[in-house]
């Protein structure tokens, strides 16, 4: 997977690593909406969300991950494209999952209907 202009070695397929990521990403998303930048000042509200959004990419993919796709930079650009690449990644193997999933379920009414008794008879 790509973020930004960095490679990531993760495995949606992975029951682990998915398991981390969801985690991680539900908890990433709940901090954000709780921020109320109408109370803030623009520079803390760009800090507060890099800040979340280098912790839950750390958190995800192991730590100091975002010093290597964020190169000490707190862009608010940078960290909302990010998190766009991050759940882009997500749904595009969500798909691929899920296409996974009907064709293994066709196979097996094929298995099912191919040796079920009545057709036998």
């Amino acid at each position: 997977m790509k973020v930004l202009e960095t490679e990531i070695d993760f495995d949606f397929y992975d029951a682990m690593q998915m398991k981390k990521f969801e985690a991680n990403a539900d908890e990433m998303s709940e901090k954000i909406k709780r921020i109320k930048p109408n109370e803030m000042k623009q520079s803390e509200f760009v800090i507060t969300i890099c800040e979340i959004v280098e912790q839950g990419f750390n958190n995800i993919f192991g730590e100091n991950i975002s010093e290597k796709i964020f190169k000490g930079k707190k862009n608010f650009k940078l960290c909302i494209q990010a998190y766009r690449d991050l759940v882009k990644a997500r749904k595009q193997q969500e798909k691929e999952v899920l296409n996974e999933i009907e064709g293994l379920q066709k196979e097996i009414q094929n298995i099912s209907y191919n040796y079920s008794t009545e057709r036998i008879k």
